[in-house]
């Protein structure tokens, strides 16, 4: 599993990022945690919440990876689960961005998107 240290634009961190800005009584977030496998859909971003202070629940994202070339990946998000209830992206209303791998070894990925801004992730 890697965890996102920095990063650029995408709905799922534009969405973290508005709601780690409501107050804790309306909603408390856990450590985000990016695990990436080898089988489609390849990135599941999962994050803890907590609803105005009852149960924790999951908020999961899942988006499909495909290797353009040695240095270039496209993400496309492809469904959510909120609540137990998973809901599939329509097609029309994926969001998609080009990643490009500027440095990788055993512990640390980073990819850039389009507009340059680094994303670093660690492995757990």
């Amino acid at each position: 599993a890697l965890f996102l240290y920095s990063g650029g634009y995408s709905p799922g961190l534009f969405a973290l990022s508005l709601a780690q800005k409501l107050p804790k009584a309306l909603v408390e977030l856990g450590e985000l945690e990016i695990s990436i496998s080898r089988e489609q859909p390849r990135i599941e971003a999962t994050v803890p919440v907590k609803f105005l202070g009852g149960t924790e629940n999951e908020v999961v994202v899942s988006a499909r990876l495909d290797v353009d070339s040695s240095v270039r990946l496209t993400e496309t998000y492809e469904s959510a689960t909120v609540l137990g209830n998973s809901i599939d992206l329509p097609q029309a209303v994926q969001y998609s961005r080009d990643l490009y791998v500027t440095y990788v070894d055993d512990d640390l990925l980073v990819v850039r998107d389009a507009s340059g801004v680094p994303e670093v992730l660690v492995r757990k």
